[in-house]
């Protein structure tokens, strides 16, 4: 029989072996006309506590397409490459057998493009400890790399906007004890898409959390579907002409949630909720703890001011967004009160916020509308310029407005 040490060691080499042939797999299959896809394999090594993410360049058979120039088989092995190149799988494969890896990683892709990010803990390629996280899009058709020039039609308006949504929404409410906070210029060479939007991943020396984590911004699609082209391998991600549905907005809310990307609904306990999205320190409104999600960016939940229970074990009343689409109807910068009244007809009441009353609701002077939706309550707040400025899904009607239309 085997010590225990070198039956351990056989192990780590079994896992090792394993890993290493699921990046390889790609390049080994034969050649053929065919349609690329990528998967993602998780590797864990309970021993070391780690997790890997693999990505690889996957080949389905299909027909010949007449004329096609690059042959299927050169393309697997292009985005193999790169994929390589950008995650360094083998390295991390070896930084496992020296101490703890920890990743996650995610892929979007729709047959023609395909986009996956990688964030990397622990044991790094080069032995020290810390994080990297990593883009990359490429297309599948021809395996070259997409830039993010690439995604937009007007690139110099994109990229201004932006910096200015870093300016405006990260820098101006970031915490003044954050050590690595040099957001701009914003990085342009390491990005993800989604369906949600584009995702830019800064070094570790220029922006992290308190954490550890390297940090990330997300632009959402439709903050940035002006600058975007039909030509856009992103733009059916980005399109804000597409037919859109009342009955999708009736459907989330009657989830309990506020964005279908946003894995978070009314009900659930905020120390559950804390476990999946990290949360700032609380802000305060006259009934209600607001908790900032401090990486997705204009969300917050809130929870009763004055619960029985530990915070921890209080259910989320409300999720506020001061960014969102729903839809592609409830737009915040554009919404205006008269279509989300031709939307949605009379609302249940309206209240009109005094700069005092705002101050203490956490929003802007103004108006807002509220709907019963599929037994939740809809709360729609419009600026001064009448303009939709925040939405906020309720479990029920806030008790202090019964009664009250103005503030």
């Amino acid at each position: 029989m085997l010590s225990n040490e070198v039956s351990e060691e056989v192990n780590v080499m079994r896992r090792v072996a394993l890993a290493v042939f699921l990046v390889l797999l790609a390049l080994l299959t034969p050649v053929c006309a065919c349609a690329l896809q990528i998967g993602m394999t998780e590797i864990r090594d309970e021993p070391s506590a780690s997790t890997l993410m693999l990505f690889s360049a996957e080949a389905d058979a299909v027909q010949i397409t007449p004329g096609k120039q690059t042959q299927p088989d050169a393309v697997q092995m292009a985005v193999t490459a790169k994929i390589e190149e950008r995650f360094g799988q083998m390295k991390a494969i070896t930084a496992m057998n020296r101490g703890s890896v920890r990743q996650t990683g995610s892929i979007w892709q729709d047959g023609k493009t395909a986009s996956m990010a990688l964030v990397w803990q622990g044991e790094q390629a080069d032995g020290t400890e810390g994080c990297m996280a990593a883009g990359l899009t490429v297309n599948l058709e021809t395996g070259d790399e997409i830039t993010m020039e690439q995604l937009f039609a007007d690139y110099d308006g994109a990229l201004a906007q932006m910096e200015r949504i870093i300016a405006d929404d990260v820098l101006g409410s970031m915490s003044d004890y954050m050590e690595y906070a040099d957001l701009l210029p914003m990085p342009q060479d390491n990005y993800a898409v989604n369906e949600r939007g584009l995702t830019v991943y800064w070094p570790q020396d220029r922006y992290r959390y308190f954490d550890g984590m390297s940090g990330s911004v997300t632009f959402y699609w439709y903050e940035l579907a002006d600058y975007i082209g039909a030509e856009s391998p992103v733009y059916a991600l980005a399109r804000t002409d597409a037919p859109n549905n009342l009955s999708a907005i009736e459907a989330q809310c009657m989830s309990g949630g506020i964005d279908p990307m946003l894995a978070l609904e009314l009900g659930e306990l905020l120390g559950n909720a804390a476990q999946w999205y990290p949360l700032a320190d609380p802000d305060y409104t006259t009934d209600a703890l607001v908790f900032p999600l401090e990486r997705e960016r204009g969300f917050a939940v809130e929870i009763p001011k004055y619960a029985e229970t530990d915070e921890d074990d209080t259910p989320i009343s409300a999720i506020r967004a001061a960014r969102i689409s729903m839809g592609g109807l409830l737009t915040t910068g554009k919404t205006t009160q008269a279509e989300a009244i031709a939307l949605f007809s009379e609302p249940a009441r309206e209240t009109t916020y005094s700069e005092a009353a705002a101050f203490d609701a956490m929003l802007v002077p103004g108006k807002s509308l509220f709907y019963e939706v599929s037994g939740r309550v809809l709360q729609l707040h419009f600026d001064g310029d009448d303009l939709l400025s925040c939405v906020i899904l309720h479990d029920a009607m806030p008790g202090g407005l019964y009664g009250k239309s103005e503030i």
